[in-house]
């Protein structure tokens, strides 16, 4: 468990409020999040770097025939409205229609998302959180993913369903 936590950051966490967040889908709609029946599993990125991880998380959880819903969150506010641009359009170009769903971008309120994320000194790893039913985040883990890091996002008790495994999960 202590090597679980020190190798990726994770955090479990019962009873975490959040407010619900607006984002727009790469396809252009408008969503508000979480939103666990839209996504359970948010990654989200907040810089360049940060980029790379948010898809190996997401080619991970994808690959899972068994993971709940998830999508990717990238927070580019703090990019220059011409750059957004660019990047989106590129974006539109290089995803499926049906993938261009599960890719969030955050134009404006970025600090909420950092909050939310609980961001700490760097904006180069990836984010991924998890949400219960009511909106809650109920996992969290900082960094790349690894198998444990995944298992351990999987077996979080997130009271989701009475056929959800539950399992020890990690704590401070």
């Amino acid at each position: 468990m202590i090597v679980l936590l020190s190798a990726g950051f994770s955090i479990a966490e019962e009873d975490t409020t959040s407010a619900s967040l607006r984002a727009t889908t790469l396809s252009g709609t408008e969503v508000m999040l979480p939103d666990a029946e839209q996504a359970a599993i948010l990654v989200v990125g907040f810089g360049r770097a940060a980029g790379r991880q948010v898809r190996l998380w997401r080619q991970h959880l994808d690959g899972i025939e068994s993971a709940p819903s998830a999508a990717s969150v990238l927070v580019i506010d703090d990019m220059t409205r011409i750059t957004r641009g660019v990047l989106t359009r590129m974006m539109r170009g290089e995803v499926s229609e049906e993938r261009q769903e599960t890719i969030y971008l955050v134009t404006e309120n970025g600090e909420a998302w950092r909050d939310l994320a609980e961001i700490g000194e760097t904006k180069d790893d990836a984010y991924v959180l998890r949400f219960d039913g009511s909106g809650q985040v109920c996992f969290r883990h900082v960094g790349a993913v690894t198998d444990a890091a995944a298992s351990a996002l999987l077996a979080a008790d997130c009271g989701l369903s009475a056929d959800s495994t539950t399992a020890e999960q990690p704590s401070d």
